[in-house]
């Protein structure tokens, strides 16, 4: 859906329906460019070195070695570095290709609360499940680059939501497995055209894959609750 558009196509009577059809995504929106306007972008790495807004969004983006150091504060991370971008192009992917279609789509056809919850809920999962997989991994295996590298850098951004929704969008598709195969060839072109990180491509395509699974146990959840309806 474009983000002027109404699911009935039948259109919005005013400025306030329309806001009230999507005031998470604009929130969230107006919020990241605050934050960048008030602290200036994150570092990813080098985090010690720089005035206290750099300093700050180190100490609140995700670690991974945190989770076997700092566990709770790991965990706590998973709902700050929604709001902090690392550059320019991380933002302005965040806001056009994230917020401006599938986040502000998926919030307009199933309402603002399912949307909130699958956006940050995806941020929890991604944090148990990377966090505990490559410290798992770094455990048995801490000679090869490939697991140690994630431990290097700082994790942020608002991209792992915006996937989660795609996942969701797809499994309320028509075509359930097309805009979930979308995901996997822009990772593809990510990874070997644009030379995108590697974790990144992989941490997208996890979080489409959650956002799939929710959705399919949320339609579960009202059939059954519609057929106990029916039944009574």
């Amino acid at each position: 859906m474009w983000p002027w558009s109404h699911p009935t196509r039948s259109g919005y009577k005013g400025f306030l329906p329309w806001l009230n059809s999507r005031k998470f995504s604009v929130f969230y929106l107006v919020a990241i460019w605050v934050v960048l306007a008030v602290l200036g972008f994150a570092a990813r790495r080098n985090c010690d070195e720089g005035p206290w807004q750099v300093v700050l969004q180190c100490d609140w983006s995700m670690w991974m070695a945190e989770f076997k150091t700092d566990f709770w504060h790991f965990m706590a991370t998973s709902m700050t570095i929604p709001w902090i971008h690392n550059d320019f192009v991380h933002i302005l992917f965040v806001t056009i290709f994230g917020f401006l279609f599938p986040v502000q789509s998926f919030e307009a056809q199933y309402g603002s609360k399912p949307t909130m919850l699958i956006y940050f809920s995806s941020y929890i999962f991604i944090a148990l499940f990377n966090g505990s997989l490559f410290n798992t991994l770094v455990y048995y295996w801490p000679d090869i680059p490939l697991f140690s590298h994630a431990f290097s850098r700082a994790w942020m951004g608002g991209s792992v939501g915006i996937f989660a929704l795609m996942g969701g969008l797809s499994y309320f598709s028509s075509k359930k497995w097309f805009l979930y195969g979308i995901v996997f060839v822009f990772e593809l072109f990510n990874f070997f055209i644009l030379g995108n990180n590697i974790y990144i491509s992989f941490i997208h395509v996890t979080s489409s894959s959650y956002g799939w699974v929710v959705c399919w146990l949320w339609e579960r959840s009202v059939q059954k609750k519609q057929a106990k309806l029916q039944a009574a």
